[in-house]
């Protein structure tokens, strides 16, 4: 169901579905809430789960209103507020590219969640000397022709995040959802069923 919400003065638009635990699907920066509809992985996930997919306040095809954040820590605080008003307790987190750097934001900054999932993040390098803050489990995906954000700061998670694992999926560029959407939604799906309830 699609929906909107007024935050901090800004009208952003969601969608959700289903029942359970709750998981949060955030887009990259060319694409919008409706990606993950695309790829059947918000509909295949709201079978098990409660599952919103949000139009963040930026990228190119998001229909949410949006602000120009000074530091990206802005986005995560903003995300913090906006599950707060929807009463989003202790969510799984899956982000990809700007998004991704958004989630880890999010983590380092002791916000609650349950779990990560960063796919393809933008802007590791910069959060090297945080990422021991992370204590949640942390599962973390790349396409192995990603040359917008290089695979090979996957090994930054991987030592500085005590409890994270690294995919690498062969062939894929940046979008690896997009290149190769079945392999993708199988790795999410094995990573999420450790949390069933």
């Amino acid at each position: 169901m699609e929906r909107s919400i007024s935050i901090n003065g800004l009208r952003i638009r969601y969608l959700e579905e289903g029942k359970g635990l709750s998981i949060v699907l955030l887009h990259g920066y060319s694409f919008s809430a409706d990606t993950w509809r695309e790829i059947s992985l918000f509909d295949e996930l709201s079978k098990e789960y409660r599952v919103y997919s949000f139009d963040m306040p930026y990228g190119l095809k998001s229909k949410s209103d949006k602000f120009d954040a000074g530091n990206r820590d802005e986005y995560a605080l903003f995300l913090n507020d906006l599950f707060m008003m929807l009463n989003i307790r202790y969510p799984l987190l899956l982000g990809a590219s700007i998004s991704g750097e958004v989630t880890l934001r999010y983590l380092v900054g002791g916000h609650g969640a349950k779990a990560g999932i960063v796919v393809g993040p933008v802007g590791v390098k910069g959060l090297t000397a945080r990422l021991e803050k992370i204590v949640v489990p942390l599962l973390a995906i790349w396409g192995e022709r990603d040359t917008i954000s290089p695979p090979g700061d996957s090994k930054l998670l991987a030592t500085h995040v005590k409890n994270s694992e690294v995919r690498i999926i062969g062939g894929a560029g940046h979008a690896c959802y997009l290149d190769k959407p079945e392999e993708f939604k199988v790795t999410v799906k094995d990573f999420l069923k450790r949390f069933a309830i």
